[in-house]
């Protein structure tokens, strides 16, 4: 999804308020925060692009953070305990698994390799 023209004001001006009347066209800006500068057409455009070219990290970002969310649970101690049954055999695969993930979720990058999932090993 590519950023619009609210998306840029959000940005550049986070407490000002305005109004669109219409989406797709900047001049029929209503700006209604004299104390703050309203942009330039040509800052809108900037910050639109700058914007469109952050999603693909921002996606890497949030996509790592649900494969981290979705393998929390392999780092409660009881999953490990050997004296509980079952417990899981392969939690070092999670480690190394979530590690990589960990990785991607503080330096994105624009087109991650995402290491596959360990599937979950049980004693009996």
């Amino acid at each position: 999804m590519s950023a619009t023209i609210a998306d840029a004001l959000m940005s550049l001006t986070p407490t000002a308020q305005w109004s669109l009347l219409n989406p797709t066209d900047y001049n029929t800006c209503v700006w209604y925060s004299p104390s703050i500068t309203q942009p330039t057409q040509a800052q809108i455009n900037n910050e639109i692009a700058v914007l469109n070219s952050n999603q693909p990290l921002e996606a890497c970002k949030a996509e790592a953070s649900k494969l981290l969310y979705a393998t929390d649970w392999t780092t409660i101690p009881d999953i490990t305990n050997t004296t509980n049954n079952p417990y899981l055999l392969n939690q070092a695969e999670f480690i190394a698994y979530r590690n990589a993930i960990r990785k991607l979720a503080v330096s994105h990058v624009a087109d991650p390799i995402w290491p596959t999932v360990p599937t979950a090993q049980w004693s009996s």
